[in-house]
């Protein structure tokens, strides 16, 4: 502690008590009458506040007089892969500064954003059409001759192949590395950006008691992964046994029981590919408040009925009811 007279480690406040409050409701009213749900902000069940989105972060800066610069921090672009592997990889740290008047800082933050995120690094392939190059085959059913169908109703031309015609059989599907990053590179740069911007506002704007960041990343950033809708034979019941054969509640650990589901206990399962799926998944199959190990049945039944071919809303509504997807016969 300094022991010169007149000096003090005393830090007094920048504003009167009164100044303070006036400012504090004037924010509160300011996002309770102009900032916009699901434009502005946006809720993800099991979080306990709103995330910030974009719209809403550019308000509020405007809102309080802020002008928004950003700077380079670091850049990777290794367009060939030579330096990761063989696959490219795209990095961008960008730094956000908001200004008041033109040059006093308020407030910075720095945000990244790379392409070996799950939404840029991979995408969801699942079979085509090598007539079309349409993702719209189906398995033709049985009475109507087997073999595979271009289906027209989601699009296809109605092209037909035989069960064995190795156009169909031999494409990969599933999770397959993005052959095309470069074409989200300037997407990959501007989201850097925006979570610096969103950071930086909840510093300066002093809004964190109304809103959160992480959660607006994860479910508009995290993979938007579609499973092939057609299962292979007994493909349905090796990846999710019937309820009936699953572990009963009674062994599940003692430190699971009574917890609740939340999308992410749905997405570390494996059980949906995205936050923003593991969350569709919690309101639609109405998992709010559900124990842990029920919510999980819940969710296996669901995706087994949705491997099974049930668009998702379908899906839902059979898993709702409790029924059971046909098995698949051998």
């Amino acid at each position: 502690m300094s022991t010169d007279i007149g000096k003090s480690d005393f830090l007094a406040p920048a504003v009167a008590v009164a100044d303070a409050l006036a400012a504090y409701q004037a924010k509160a009213e300011f996002i309770r009458g102009v900032l916009r749900e699901k434009v502005d902000f946006d809720t993800v069940p099991g979080a306990n506040k709103p995330s910030l989105l974009k719209p809403g972060a550019e308000k509020l800066a405007s809102f309080f007089g802020l002008a928004t610069v950003f700077e380079d921090m670091m850049t990777v672009e290794d367009w060939t892969g030579k330096d990761h592997g063989g696959e490219p990889f795209l990095f961008y740290r960008q730094k956000c500064k908001l200004l008041r008047g033109g040059e006093r800082l308020i407030a910075s933050a720095d945000g990244s954003c790379n392409s070996w995120e799950k939404k840029y690094r991979y995408r969801s392939q699942n079979r085509k059409c090598p007539s079309c190059g349409k993702e719209t085959i189906i398995k033709g059913k049985a009475e109507y001759g087997g073999g595979w169908l271009c289906f027209t109703k989601r699009g296809g031309c109605g092209a037909k192949f035989t069960d064995n015609d190795a156009q169909i059989t031999g494409q990969e599907l599933g999770v397959v590395l993005n052959p095309d990053v470069a074409e989200v590179a300037n997407t990959i740069l501007k989201m850097a950006q925006k979570r610096a911007l969103v950071a930086a506002t909840l510093i300066a704007t002093g809004v964190s008691d109304y809103f959160t960041q992480d959660i607006e990343d994860y479910q508009f950033v995290d993979a938007a992964f579609t499973e092939p809708k057609v299962a292979e034979p007994d493909d349905v019941d090796k990846i999710f046994p019937p309820q009936s054969e699953a572990a009963p509640a009674s062994k599940m650990p003692a430190h699971v029981k009574g917890m609740k589901i939340t999308p992410q206990d749905i997405l570390d399962q494996g059980l949906s590919e995205s936050v923003q799926s593991a969350s569709w998944m919690v309101n639609k199959l109405l998992l709010v408040n559900k124990p842990l190990d029920e919510g999980l049945e819940i969710c296996k039944l669901y995706r087994r009925w949705r491997i099974a071919g049930l668009e998702a809303k379908d899906a839902a509504i059979k898993t709702l009811a409790g029924e059971q997807p046909p098995a698949q016969k051998e």
